[in-house]
């Protein structure tokens, strides 16, 4: 038998010894959704749990102030749940991020309707299950980065945008679906429950030609900073492209400013002088003393006695 039961918390009904989410309370934007509550295992997220609908509005009778619609910026699931009900997290506009397991075998209609915000995702992979991960991200259409831990290693992706227009063929008074953007070949290298990497990385010649410069540049230090599965000539590609294009990824480093990226970089992709000036002429506009230290020591270190000796012989 069914029954409601309430704390501080949540609010959940009880089937057996299962648990559903019907509500969260919190006075923060983060919802951590735990294995058990109450002693029951959480299996299911309930249609609406997290949108502020009419027939759940934002203050609850008790006065406790429910976690949803635009509050929301951040839900972590356990690896327990298997369903999420249809329109969950309808309207969550401010949601951000995303934590779970492939365990998820159950996606809702329209359960992350109008979550456009969603940037990042933390995915936890159970082997040989059926999963809801492809389906999850052809919802959400815009670009993805996700950090995909396997049993053996752990991987960061990027998931390029698509988006999908209606297009009337006036002969055949049909409309036809064109889709645009390279988002959607890299989310069909998801095959059952497994990510195919070779498949993936063999899609990258198709973001160069369909992607702007700063999502292709992610991509390529994703894969390389993260090699899970990496082949040595899927490896040589990505390198290849950075090397070739140091201004944009300059750029990116320069947005970014994270030092294990620049380091990276320097160390695998700079192999002349002249390309190691133009990113240190770029990082000396922005006056970013901790990235222009490393790049002087790196000048000094490979190219100052070669370029002492060029004026030498001069």
């Amino acid at each position: 038998m069914e029954q409601r039961q309430k704390n501080k918390e949540f609010e959940i009904k009880v089937n057996g010894d299962s648990a559903i989410i019907l509500r969260c309370f919190s006075y923060g934007e983060s919802a951590v959704i735990p294995r058990k509550i109450d002693g029951y295992r959480v299996t299911e997220i309930a249609p609406y749990a997290f949108s502020a609908h009419m027939d759940h509005p934002p203050e609850e009778e008790t006065g406790q102030d429910a976690l949803c619609g635009e509050r929301l910026e951040e839900i972590v699931l356990p690896d327990t749940i298997e369903k999420i009900g249809r329109y969950a997290f309808y309207n969550c506009r401010n949601l951000k991020r995303l934590k779970f397991s492939t365990d998820i075998r159950d996606i809702g209609a329209g359960a992350f309707t109008g979550c456009h915000q969603i940037e990042k995702m933390d995915v936890t992979v159970v082997p040989e299950k059926r999963s809801c991960f492809r389906e999850l991200l052809i919802e959400i259409g815009e670009e993805q980065e996700v950090m995909y831990h396997c049993p053996d290693g752990d991987a960061k992706l990027i998931f390029p945008e698509y988006f999908e227009e209606a297009v009337e063929n006036t002969p055949a008074r049909i409309l036809v679906t064109k889709t645009h953007g390279s988002g959607m070949w890299y989310r069909n290298c998801i095959v059952k429950n497994e990510l195919q990497f070779d498949q993936y990385d063999k899609r990258f010649a198709w973001a160069v030609e369909n992607e702007q410069e700063e999502v292709v540049v992610a991509l390529a230090f994703a894969r390389l900073l993260y090699p899970y599965r990496l082949a040595e000539d899927a490896k040589e590609q990505y390198e290849g492209y950075l090397k070739s294009h140091v201004e944009n990824v300059s750029e990116y480093l320069l947005k970014k400013k994270d030092m294990k990226l620049l380091t990276y970089y320097v160390e695998h992709c700079i192999n002349n002088v002249d390309n190691l000036r133009v990113l240190i002429d770029m990082v000396g506009i922005t006056g970013e003393a901790s990235m222009m230290s490393y790049l002087m020591e790196q000048y000094h270190q490979r190219f100052a006695v070669t370029e002492k000796k060029k004026k030498f012989e001069l």
